[in-house]
């Protein structure tokens, strides 16, 4: 397919920096040729092992949950989330010598993402949630009598448990998350047993999955925030009726939000309708000329609403016939998940993946519900994926492996690795996902807890006051309370290399409703 004129690489400015993925020329060369492919090598399980890691038992668990509202409309997808319950794991672990450490893990529990079946209410999309979270303890708990690595572990649930979640109709995408939790816990104690960050685990092998040689010599101590403009989000403050102004403190306008935290990345979601996309973006492209005076990096998110990749294509067309739009297509990164999850893989979408993908990288997302996932994406002309904790931090790391591998075998950067956002929130949801991304060396991430939650008022007082205290250099007082603090478009995370998976502050998990007491009020 000949390459529409004007389709260029996105454009770098002075002082922002993007090495998340492949260079035109070189996709160019990779694309729409199949046997340009370097042949896919499969990951290695055995050989990726290390078993000479420490060895642990799982030997108590206790769950906490609490609801939270959102401060205004989260819309993506067929989704628009005005509340979340979030889950809280915390459990202990026991080495050969009697030591033990506690390690916790969280997330929210977000209506369809995980599982965009329109039949499922909200409510029955939170219990699957926590039905996968109880089919993994279950299994993570009996496994984990015996002493082993964490990867160990890891290894010898997750297949009981997509198995397990499979019977009681849990998709894979809902099975992972069951699993992640622990998986998380389990390097959150870990780290502690052994007096390390979790950078320094993975840098030592402690985990028993061999990482040392994927991850960067030194973790990230900057990254820049891609700031999500959802589909019902104001572009600028003028827009915003009278009734509908917050007034809380907090930047409501995408144009307040640019001011407020000198953003220049931006994640804009696509609906599939041209129309109505053409025009919001025509309404973007202004406000980011006018006020991202420094220049500024898009990637779109289509959110599995569109049938065929071509459709992206003549979109991409329209946004660079059009002057009004022209730039803000010269800008676009990558396109991240457009496809359902029931066709992105198929054969049947590799040739119009494959036109797309000569024009600017594609990434899965919620297509990345299985091990081997990534691997059949590239196949198929996909060149990323994204790391979401909440889809399994050990599969990140052999997604890192495989990006690796095949960027050697193709000589040059052709694969990676994004970073995407669940409205994390502080303090384990965030500060986990901001450690693992600064460990695999992902130089901008998704973030847009901090937007649609209103900063961490929905944690105990004491419990917010701990995390500034602790990380002065991720927080600051805002209101009573604390907010995350962005600057330049950016966050420090100098503070999360401490002891343990990102978080140096006391929590307060026993304010939070115990789970075995709770019933969704959704």
């Amino acid at each position: 397919m000949k390459k529409p004129a004007g389709l260029n690489s996105a454009r770098l400015e002075r002082g922002i920096v993007w090495d998340c993925g492949p260079s035109r020329k070189a996709l160019k060369e990779l694309n729409p040729a199949k046997e340009a492919i370097p042949g896919v090598p499969p990951i290695r399980y055995a050989s990726s092992m290390n078993n000479e890691a420490p060895l642990i038992r799982l030997v108590e668990l206790e769950a906490f949950i609490h609801d939270v509202a959102t401060r205004m409309p989260f819309r993506y997808g067929i989704a628009c989330m005005t509340a979340a319950p979030a889950l809280h794991l915390r459990l202990t672990i026991e080495d050969s010598s009697g030591r033990t450490a506690r390690g916790v893990a969280a997330d929210g529990l977000p209506p369809r993402w995980f599982d965009k079946d329109p039949e499922k209410s909200l409510r029955q999309n939170v219990e699957d949630q926590v039905c996968a979270m109880t089919i993994a303890r279950d299994i993570y708990l009996e496994q984990g009598r015996t002493p082993a690595t964490a990867a160990a572990h890891w290894q010898a649930a997750l297949p009981q448990v997509y198995e397990n979640c499979a019977e009681k109709g849990l998709n894979a995408l809902t099975s992972a998350f069951g699993s992640s939790f622990f998986e998380r816990a389990m390097l959150d104690a870990l780290a502690r047993l052994c007096g390390l960050s979790f950078f320094e685990l993975l840098k030592n092998d402690l985990t028993g999955l061999e990482t040392s040689s994927i991850i960067p010599d030194r973790p990230l101590e900057r990254l820049y925030c891609r700031h999500t403009v959802g589909l019902g989000d104001p572009v600028r403050t003028a827009d915003i009726a009278e009734e509908d102004r917050l007034d809380d403190g907090l930047p409501q306008s995408l144009e307040e939000c640019i001011a407020e935290y000198g953003l220049h990345y931006f994640k804009v979601k696509v609906c599939g309708e041209d129309e109505t996309d053409l025009e919001r973006i025509a309404q973007l492209t202004g406000l980011f000329e006018e006020r991202c005076t420094r220049g500024y990096s898009i990637t779109l998110d289509g959110n599995e609403q569109y049938k065929d990749p071509r459709q992206l294509i003549e979109l991409l067309k329209k946004l660079e016939e059009d002057p009004s739009t022209r730039r803000f297509c010269e800008q676009v990164l990558f396109i991240e998940q457009p496809l359902s999850r029931e066709t992105a893989l198929s054969a049947d979408a590799e040739r119009g993946l494959r036109e797309l993908a000569a024009l600017r990288p594609i990434v899965i997302d919620e297509s990345d519900d299985s091990l081997d996932s990534f691997r059949r994406a590239t196949e198929l002309g996909y060149s990323g994926t994204s790391h979401k904790n909440c889809k399994g931090i050990f599969k990140s790391l052999l997604n890192r492996r495989l990006v690796c591998e095949l960027n050697h075998e193709a000589g040059r950067e052709l694969y990676f690795q994004s970073a995407e956002d669940l409205a994390n929130l502080p303090v384990i949801p965030l500060q986990q996902d901001l450690t693992a991304v600064a460990a695999l060396g992902i130089p901008h991430v998704e973030r847009n807890g901090h937007h649609y939650f209103r900063g961490l008022g929905h944690l105990p007082a004491a419990e917010a006051k701990a995390a500034l205290e602790a990380h002065p250099d991720l927080y600051e007082p805002f209101d009573n309370s604390v907010r995350l603090l962005v600057q330049n478009g950016a966050l420090e995370l100098g503070s999360l290399q401490c002891v343990g998976f990102g978080y140096g502050c006391e929590l307060s998990l026993e304010e939070r409703q115990r789970l075995e007491d709770w019933t969704c009020s959704m």
